[in-house]
């Protein structure tokens, strides 16, 4: 039994259920969710148009006892990207979703109100949420909790969000967000506050209750005294720090450079921050690991300032990128984002372009309100977070990210602005070719966890090799700096990423995280008991793949994205790192290109253009798809995104 769809228009105020059973051969989650945002979202509907979908859904496994169950998924137009916008969060809304009666929830059309969605014993209502408006999400949960009692989840947006903050992201139970893409500002756009799930009286059957426990045991088993997680439970993701010192893995005041100061290092180690920050230890629903540590900031500005999950994430946005050796800093601003509504890699991603433009003298302080931006400058990178958050003087451009805002400042800035497709870009790429490759060609624009690899920069013993060449096919995974064989590696974990968000588990009980854990076999295991559907490793495998060509056509036919959208931004391949583990990395175009090349062989996608071609749509079963390829591409009107003059003295260096 696939479940059931839950269908809100807003417009209408009209609530009605179906089956899911037509979408069997999605497998579910985003499976399920990304196949009815093509049909119903025409390549004319803008993000904010009422006739955008927003859905949300579990995942096949959610609410069972498979460890790392709790993950929420969304998907929708993206008002970033104008493409396809895909993402997932942890904490208790898959389960509790789940226990309430539905699977899929589909949101269309604006309400002339705000509202939120209840969702309990089977039954949804929309509910009047005047008295929300424009509370952060803290407030709002502690309201919601007053109506509704302790034992409920939400999803729901803060006031940036509502402004609709072009990156605006929903925060799940406070502190865990589905950050990229503007799900947030979507949902602001149909004037849905939130989406409350008790689950109070639910519980989900297992077709198999005794092979779903033997699997289970099978992965804690695996899980037990793995040096790797052990030091996630232990640190949270902050536990990836020292490596990623050792590998040149940190971006240095807006990617001038990829090491840190030795001293800065020492400053944000793991130990240190533990013993000074850490409270507590948490997790999401179904969670093994709890690698959502509760932080508090106990002296300073900002003292008294406490939340869950402050990641590594946290560090390299507010910290090495601005140049602020402060983690009480990191924390408040990786708050403010959450609390008002806002994906904080793409702030901190504004905040870096801003202070560089600044101190480089393209960007002024009467452009900036009278700020003086600089780098290490935490008083004014505050000021700024809050400006976006208003859409208050600057704020509203840089509300906007830097591929549009680029656009209102001297042409000299768009050099600096990184971005991918248009989405304010995380990820490092010169130091790690396969992990570049892998977020470079993201769907949803500049993302590691939808076919990065993290191997590249890994210690394997002689077991762990052997296992991950029967994977990859090829030897060269943990050779950080090698284009060959990359697009193999990359194309794996893009099936084993979409296995994750369709199965509703977290990547990190993944075959991502440990060559050993759980890989397409596993989940085809898992499936079978969890649901009774029987398929093998390569058809599911296939399934994730047709999933893959699906978002690439929604991406064609939507905002026109083509190979040039697959090249990261120029400057990554003209400045190469000045000091550290890698100093004078670079990217290297015909390297890349050659890349590239390949990357489309494996994947059955035409050279020149980077789209699948009819013989690989037909192949994964996809025949209704190939109408598409015949239309012309949707001028989504963002082709200055790859619109980056570059500046004369870094034409002159190269002479």
């Amino acid at each position: 039994m696939m479940g059931t769809i839950l269908r809100v228009n807003l417009n209408t105020g009209d609530i009605k259920t179906e089956s899911a059973e037509p979408y069997r051969e999605w497998i579910g989650g985003i499976g399920v969710a990304e196949k009815i945002l093509y049909e119903e979202v025409k390549p004319w509907v803008t993000p904010f148009d009422p006739a955008n979908r927003m859905i949300i859904c579990t995942g096949a496994l959610s609410g069972t006892i498979c460890p790392g169950s709790g993950r929420i998924a969304a998907v929708t137009k993206s008002p970033v990207t104008m493409g396809i916008a895909s993402g997932n969060s942890g904490g208790s809304f898959a389960p509790y979703m789940r226990y309430a009666g539905f699977e899929y929830i589909v949101i269309e059309g604006r309400s002339l109100k705000p509202v939120y969605l209840l969702l309990k014993d089977s039954k949804a209502e929309l509910v009047d949420a005047d008295d929300l408006r424009g509370l952060p999400v803290k407030e709002t949960v502690d309201k919601l909790e007053e109506k509704h009692g302790i034992g409920i989840s939400s999803m729901c947006i803060g006031p940036a969000a509502e402004r609709m903050v072009r990156y605006g992201c929903v925060t799940v139970d406070r502190y865990r967000v589905i950050g990229k893409c503007g799900f947030g500002a979507v949902m602001g756009s149909k004037n849905l506050k939130a989406v409350v799930a008790d689950g109070t009286h639910g519980s989900v059957t297992p077709h198999d209750v005794m092979g779903l426990k033997r699997k289970v045991d099978d992965l804690y088993e695996r899980i037990d005294g793995n040096v790797s997680y052990k030091a996630l439970m232990d640190y949270g993701t902050l536990c990836h720090i020292p490596g990623k010192y050792k590998v040149g893995g940190f971006n240095y005041r807006h990617n001038q450079d990829l090491n840190i100061p030795a001293e800065m290092a020492e400053a944000y180690m793991p130990d240190n921050l533990v013993k000074k920050y850490r409270i507590r230890q948490t997790s999401c629903a179904g969670c093994f690991v709890g690698c959502q540590n509760g932080h508090r900031i106990p002296d300073g500005t900002y003292a008294g300032v406490e939340m869950e999950g402050t990641p590594f994430n946290s560090v390299l946005n507010f910290g090495t990128k601005l140049d602020i050796t402060d983690y009480g800093f990191c924390i408040e601003a990786t708050w403010l984002c959450n609390n008002l509504g806002m994906d904080m890699d793409s702030v901190a991603e504004v905040l870096g372009w801003v202070m560089e433009c600044y101190e480089k003298g393209i960007m002024t302080s009467e452009e900036l309100d009278g700020l003086e931006p600089c780098f290490g400058n935490k008083e004014a990178a505050h000021e700024l977070i809050l400006k976006i958050a208003n859409r208050d003087g600057v704020g509203a451009i840089l509300a906007e990210g830097v591929a549009r805002a680029m656009t209102c400042f001297s042409n000299k800035t768009a050099y600096y602005a990184i971005h991918q497709k248009g989405n304010d870009l995380y990820e490092i790429i010169r130091p790690l070719i396969g992990y570049g490759l892998g977020a470079v060609t993201s769907t949803r624009g500049g993302s590691h966890v939808l076919g990065s690899p993290v191997c590249e920069s890994s210690v394997f013993n002689e077991e762990e090799r052997k296992i991950a060449i029967s994977k990859f096919g090829v030897t060269t995974f943990n050779d950080a700096l090698a284009y060959d064989g990359k697009p193999e590696i990359v194309t794996y974990y893009e099936s084993i990423s979409r296995a994750c968000s369709s199965m509703g588990l977290c990547i990190f009980v993944s075959d991502w995280q440990q060559i050993h854990m759980l890989d397409h076999q596993d989940f085809a295991d898992l499936l079978k008991y969890s649901t009774g559907v029987d398929i093998s490793a390569d058809e599911l495998r296939d399934r994730m793949m047709a999933l893959l060509n699906l978002e690439k056509m929604f991406n064609y036919c939507h905002a026109g994205f083509t190979r040039k959208d697959d090249q990261p931004r120029e400057r990554l391949f003209r400045e190469a790192a000045k000091s550290g583990p890698v100093k004078g990395a670079i990217l290297d175009h015909k390297k890349w290109d050659k890349m590239l090349d390949h990357y489309y062989q494996v994947h059955g996608w035409n050279i020149e253009t980077g789209i699948p071609t009819e013989e690989t749509l037909h192949k994964y079963g996809l025949d209704d798809l190939i109408v598409d390829l015949q239309k012309p591409a949707r001028d989504p009107g963002h082709a200055y995104y790859g619109y980056e003059p570059v500046p004369e003295e870094i034409l002159e260096s190269e002479e």
